[in-house]
């Protein structure tokens, strides 16, 4: 591999976007598997289960967020603020995945669990860009 495709690499995976990607792949992890366990052992909706699932994603996703993944924290001496703003994002972000996967299952009649994938494709986006922009870049914009 050249030089410059080796610095990109090496580059990319320093990012915080990098560490986000495997803190947002960890935290759909355990918000699918909530999800899936909930809808198909304990027989609940499957709208309600992604509640239940996205609920377990947040504390894994807040965790590994501002242990790990941004380098900037606006909040850090204010962790109840920080987290009410961050469950604030992430509510918007349920919102979007309920749309999606009611829309996806109901009118297009995916199977609800592809109707998940989808959605975190368009959540994933979503959560990164409004975390990074309001609670986890430099405070001197």
């Amino acid at each position: 591999m050249p030089d410059k495709q080796q610095n990109f690499v090496r580059h990319f995976l320093g990012t915080e976007f990098f560490r986000y990607l495997i803190s947002g792949s960890i935290a759909f992890i355990c918000d699918f598997s909530v999800l899936v366990f909930s809808t198909e052992v304990l027989g609940v909706h499957y709208l309600y289960s992604n509640i239940a699932g996205y609920a377990v994603g947040l504390i894994v996703s807040y965790t590994i967020n501002i242990k790990w993944v941004f380098d900037h924290r606006q909040y850090h001496d204010r962790q109840r603020r920080e987290f009410a703003y961050f469950t604030f994002i992430v509510m918007a972000g349920l919102g979007i995945s309920e749309l999606v996967i009611w829309l996806a299952t109901e009118s297009i009649e995916f199977p609800y669990m592809w109707s998940k994938v989808i959605s975190a494709f368009f959540v994933f986006l979503f959560n990164y860009t409004a975390k990074k922009w309001l609670l986890f870049s430099p405070t001197d914009r």
